[in-house]
């Protein structure tokens, strides 16, 4: 398969990732709320948004890893099929058996 000249996108698919575990930042906009509600302290809203941005960096990182040995080109291997027909199990050319 061809590659583009483009970079494969990790920011964008940290981004990705970030959005599908939006859940984290739905945690730390509660705390950030009750921080200005109640008067609790800051870091409590920095502890869900570090664990957010860190799993989505960690599974970002996992699928970027496992895309580029999943991409590793093959060896070329003789064939050993013993079934299989080369050009020197042919009795007789190929052009010769069209024409007569």
């Amino acid at each position: 398969m061809r590659r583009s000249a483009r970079g494969h996108g990790f920011i964008l698919c940290l981004l990705l990732n970030m959005a599908f575990r939006f859940e984290w930042a739905i945690a730390a906009i509660i705390l950030l709320v009750v921080h200005y509600w109640l008067g609790w302290p800051l870091f409590l809203v920095w502890v869900p948004l570090a664990i957010w941005f860190l799993y989505a960096l960690c599974i970002t990182a996992v699928l970027s890893l496992a895309n580029r040995a999943g991409n590793a080109p093959t060896e070329e291997r003789p064939n050993r099929n013993p079934y299989s027909k080369t050009n020197t199990d042919f009795p007789y050319n190929t052009d010769d058996a069209n024409n007569g």
